[in-house]
């Protein structure tokens, strides 16, 4: 573990390993998975957003687990697949994390 990334420990018991930042780039990648195909208006800069399908927000919950889960049980490999594979206690407490991780990084520093 580097001072990039953060270790915890899930419900059952196995290590996680998180990044504790993204990039641009990764936040892009989630801002087009959230917006779908939302429609903008250009002159007055409102949405259509009035509500968001069940599969886009499995979609986020999972592209951020993606890319910011950096190990899981010790392992590096097929990452998502093993913790899809795994206990929902893990499952949601690892997205949970992850969630936290990317609000927090959206929020102003002080």
């Amino acid at each position: 573990m580097n001072d990039q990334t953060k270790k915890l420990t899930t419900p059952s018991g196995k290590e996680v390993e998180f990044k504790k930042d993204f990039s641009a780039r990764e936040l892009n990648i989630i801002r087009e998975i959230s917006t779908g195909d939302a429609k903008v208006n250009t002159t007055t800069g409102e949405s259509n957003i009035e509500t968001v399908s069940g599969k886009i927000l499995l979609d986020v919950q999972q592209k951020l687990i993606e890319i910011l889960v950096v190990s899981f049980d010790g392992l590096n490999e097929k990452v998502i697949d093993r913790i899809l594979d795994g206990t929902p206690r893990d499952y949601d407490f690892i997205s949970n994390e992850c969630l936290r991780i990317f609000k927090e990084n959206l929020t102003p520093a002080k």
